[in-house]
């Protein structure tokens, strides 16, 4: 992925993962999984992450606890782009997201492996 180019976003569709949470080295390993798979790949990472890391992604989203307000924005953003599937593999943060979602896509709890596995 070193010739990395943005793909045009699809809406309604493409995955959000969401990444606040993952380790560095568990962010890239499921983008990297997830990016072939889908029409447009969108990110959502901790300000730390962005900071730290050049995400292979078609957007980027950075979660900040900016409180009541930041949370229902962030629950509005993800309804209204109307994503084919969201791909959350941990729980440590956010864990209870997709309560708050509606119309709630498609979402997938845990890690995918390379073969398409969920584990």
């Amino acid at each position: 992925m070193s010739r990395f180019a943005p793909r045009p976003i699809v809406e309604p569709g493409g995955l959000l993962l969401i990444g606040v949470g993952l380790s560095d080295a568990a962010l890239l390993e499921a983008i990297e999984t997830l990016y072939a798979d889908t029409s447009s790949l969108t990110v959502l990472v901790s300000r730390g992450q962005q900071a730290r890391l050049s995400l292979p992604a078609d957007e980027v989203w950075v979660y900040a606890a900016l409180g009541l307000r930041g949370a229902m924005a962030l629950v509005r953003r993800i309804s209204w782009r109307h994503f084919e599937a969201v791909h959350q593999p941990s729980r440590a943060a956010l864990g209870a997201l997709r309560y708050f979602v509606w119309p709630r896509p498609i979402w997938v709890l845990g890690p995918k492996t390379p073969s398409g596995k969920i584990s």
